[in-house]
């Protein structure tokens, strides 16, 4: 009887922390990404240097009360919840999670990242917002918010759930294969993105979907070349993404996550054609321009749920 109760507390133990540990990794996830557009807020404000150095600001732990510096200082107030969860998570995987191969890798490689994206922050504001600092920084960002998502896709009951109907009706269907790569090519479309950005060809094709009056335009100019290797990009990821949803009409018309799936990626993708038209059409109005990479990031994070969760066991 002893030995049972000694079981049945550890048990319970377990339980919790599972549900500790998935509800924070939905937080984490949340809040990483209002970091990232809060970021975008930063720099198409023109606010990067609003702390012209860093750990502090203006030399103090609270700044002086410029807008410039409260909006930077307020991104890093974002960074450090984002950095506090992320850690936390960390800690608890390897307190909790050595046997869970998935999750434990994931916590080493978040663990790596989160260093370097710290670091990182730091030199971009001390070397005064250099293009290739910020366009890593984005990449890492990203690649934080998709390690976060996979921890949720781990621990989510619904979504651990969705894997075991998964296994028995979708196994022998095309629609894994898709995921993995709208995903894969969700991820170079933002890094993509951010190239846009930091090299300043976002209005070098005035108009869309052509560059000029031409239907080739001239790869002669670099800058021409980057912007529409964006364009080109984001036709492949919704291409992707409609043999992503074609399968889920197809195979999982069923079931009702997939097709909360299906709606969400569905209304992001008008939505993100429709912010990535209006950038151009409008000359880049600051609005568009944080709703563009905030929706993008979603998508992203999305697509990564959705992968996670139909291709890893929660071993």
């Amino acid at each position: 009887m002893q030995v049972a109760h000694i079981r049945t507390e550890g048990g319970e133990k377990e339980t919790a922390v599972s549900r500790q540990f998935a509800i924070l990794s939905v937080s984490a996830l949340v809040s990483t990404i209002i970091l990232i557009m809060v970021g975008s807020i930063v720099r198409v404000t023109g606010n990067g240097l609003g702390c012209p150095d860093w750990p502090l600001c203006h030399g103090q732990a609270i700044p002086p009360f410029y807008l410039s510096a409260w909006v930077e200082f307020i991104h890093r107030l974002f960074g450090a919840a984002v950095v506090l969860q992320v850690g936390l998570l960390i800690f608890m995987s390897w307190r909790q999670y050595r046997s869970r191969p998935y999750i434990y890798l994931i916590s080493k490689i978040a663990a790596v990242v989160l260093v370097i994206q710290v670091i990182l922050g730091g030199i971009h504001v001390i070397y005064e917002l250099p293009r290739w600092t910020g366009w890593i920084h984005t990449a890492i960002a990203m690649l934080i918010a998709g390690l976060v998502a996979s921890w949720v896709a781990l621990t989510n009951n619904s979504l651990r759930q969705l894997h075991q109907r998964a296994q028995q009706t979708l196994a022998h269907t095309r629609l894994i294969f898709w995921t993995t790569i709208s995903a894969v090519a969700t991820y170079i479309l933002l890094l993509t993105g951010s190239l846009v950005t930091r090299t300043g060809a976002s209005l070098v094709c005035p108009n869309f979907p052509y560059c000029g009056l031409s239907i080739i335009p001239d790869y002669l100019r670099p800058i021409v070349w980057i912007q529409m290797t964006h364009r080109y990009t984001a036709y492949i990821v919704a291409f992707t993404i409609l043999m992503v949803l074609w399968q889920l009409l197809r195979h999982a018309r069923q079931d009702i996550i997939l097709r909360r799936f299906a709606l969400t990626l569905t209304s992001l993708i008008v939505i993100q054609f429709s912010l990535g038209m209006a950038n151009v059409l409008l000359a880049l109005p600051m609005w568009s321009r944080v709703l563009h990479l905030g929706t993008g990031a979603t998508i992203w994070v999305v697509m990564v749920l959705l992968t996670v969760t139909l291709r890893f066991e929660n071993a």
